[in-house]
This record gives C-alpha cells, structure tokens and sequence, in this order.
C-alpha cells in the first residue's frame, strides 16, 4: 500500500465467515496489558472512589513512554524482524487465510490471505507480546480493497493525495448511513484476524479540500462513532490526526485510548496533544525525512519539537513509511 503523503490542507507553513459484528460475549481475548491498575481499597487513606472505581476495560490502553519502541510500515518490503513493542500495519495485509465476509445480502466478499498471513500469531508469540495495531481507512475509501465494491456510489468526493486510489468518503451523517454497516465489518475482520487494536485514518475529513461539503461537526461525530465501534469489537482504538480542527483533541481525548499525530514537530505544534498526555495516554507522534514540500529535514530538530510538549513515543520515519528509516525521538 503506498503511504499517502502530506495533504493539500489549511496548515500553517513554519474461509471463515464474519457475519454479525463482535459482541464482547464472542471477545476472541482479554488483552491485559494497559489501563493501569487500581487503589488497594485496604490501603490506609482508600476511599470509596477507590473501592467503587469501574476496572478497566479489557482491551489495550498504552500510557505514555510504555511503548517507545513501536514501528509503522505500510508500504514497501514490511520487515517486522525488530523487536518491537508495537507494529503498526496494514489490516488486509494481516489476513492470515482466505476469509470471507458475510454482510447479509447473499453476496459475501471472499478477502485473500494478505502478504504478511500468520505475521500476528509470530508476533504474539514473542516476549514480551507484540502489540499489532491494524491500519484501517475509515476516511477514505481505496478502490482497489476487496470491499470496494460494497459501498455505493456517490459516497466519495475527491482523491487522497498520496493515497493510491483513494478517494475522501463523504463522513457527514446523511453521507455516511450509506456505508458505514460496510465500513465496520472492517473492525469485525480486525477483531477475528486478533489485531489488538486499529489505527483508522483519514477522518478528519474536513480538514482537507475534499470536494465534499463536511463540518467540523461531521468529523467530530464520525471520531466518536469510530471509537465507540472500536471498543464495542474491544479492539485498542486510537485517533489519527485531527490536530487542524479546532478543539477536536480536547473533545476526544476520553473517547479514544491514544493519539498518533503526524508533522508536529515540523510544524511545532505538538503542544496540542496536552489533552491526552494529561490523561498519561500514549501519543505516537511521527515526523517525516522530508517536510511538506518534499525537501529533505534531519530528526535533530523535529524530535525536540516533539520531546518539548511531553511526547515520549515519537519517531522519526520516511514519508512511505517502510522499513527502510526508523529513528526513535525518545529521550
């Protein structure tokens, strides 16, 4: 899959069968590794807070600096060989045998075992367990994935730039009732293949020149309703971008269960994450090897860009996201 690079946008210049979807009854797991634990009630000082606090949910909550070493890939040749906390990759990729999807109108997608079948079981495998983060367009559609053709026509405005055959969806509440039964069997897939979590990208729809007529309010309300499928699925579900729509991170940073932000550190404005990282939630920050006009920039700068806010599991990549560069900006 070829890695969309920086949009056109306002930015300041400095066969097994799915079916229905995954209840919490048919959790494949209870991923145990984040959240946090809680006040010893018997502790001198406990309150009832502590006695009556909710436990944690059952999916995977990263706090900040749990997860440094973490990885994206999602083109070129995928090498998960570095032991890595965190892969982050393509969902269609992960699909580890012919599988098909079943969306209740007799005519069923049979999606292909992907390029990187089996690499979630060996990556669970290892010690500690890697967490594999699912990438998964929610914004955009990309003609060229096997449930293309589910969703109808007249639901996409104009291309992503960078991203190979995709188009914006039209992410307004009328738009999206059209497809978005289609577009959750995506998190179904996610939750059977045993990603742990997904990366859904590109809502933030109104925050680029989409050729669509969508609010802020649209990308708000399309934000909440993706974590809330998420965590319906119990899948780890982070937020991707949303720093340009004024407010966005403050009003989801409850909702999701860490932010990846890209370019805050080119164009210093990583002290927007402060609603999650007062929450102690992870925030994956990335910055590129070259800017947004496709100059070359060095990490020095961008990594201290990041560092100056707080944000403890930055990295610094290319702008296909291979495997080819990789430089952590933690301190």
């Amino acid at each position: 899959m070829v890695r969309r690079d920086e949009p056109a946008r306002s930015r300041p210049r400095s066969p097994r069968v799915i079916g229905a979807p995954v209840t919490a009854a048919l959790a494949i797991a209870v991923l145990g590794c984040g959240g946090g634990g809680h006040s010893n009630p018997t502790d001198a000082g406990g309150s009832d807070g502590a006695i009556d606090a909710p436990p944690p949910p059952p999916w995977w909550q990263p706090k900040v600096s749990e997860v440094k070493n973490w990885d994206i890939q999602l083109s070129g040749t995928i090498d998960v060989s570095m032991p890595r906390l965190m892969y982050d990759l393509d969902l269609w990729a992960l699909v580890p045998a012919q599988t098909m999807i079943d969306y209740g109108d007799g005519a069923p997608v049979t999606v292909p075992a992907g390029a990187l079948a089996g690499k979630i079981a060996e990556l669970h495998a290892r010690t500690p367990k890697t967490m594999v983060i699912c990438h998964v367009e929610t914004g955009a559609l990309e003609a060229n994935r096997p449930d293309a053709k589910k969703f109808p026509a007249g639901v996409t405005g104009d291309p992503v730039p960078g991203l190979a055959m995709g188009r914006f969806l039209d992410v307004s509440a009328t738009g999206r009732a059209k497809w978005a039964s289609v577009m959750f069997k995506r998190f179904d897939l996610a939750k059977q293949i045993g990603c742990d979590g997904v990366e859904p990208a590109h809502n933030d729809v109104a925050s680029y020149i989409s050729g669509l007529s969508i609010s802020s309010e649209d990308s708000y309300s399309w934000y909440a309703e993706v974590a809330k499928q998420g965590h319906m699925r119990e899948l780890s579900t982070g937020m991707k971008d949303g720093d340009l729509l004024g407010g966005q991170l403050d009003a989801s940073d409850d909702k999701f269960d860490w932010l990846m932000l890209e370019r805050c550190g080119e164009f210093q404005t990583c002290d927007a994450v402060m609603p999650f990282l007062t929450l102690h939630k992870a925030v994956f920050a990335i910055d590129y090897n070259r800017d947004v006009d496709g100059n070359v920039q060095g990490s020095t700068i961008v990594c201290q860009n990041q560092r100056t806010p707080g944000i403890a599991d930055g990295i610094f990549k290319d702008v296909a996201l291979t495997s080819g560069t990789w430089t952590s900006c933690s301190p």
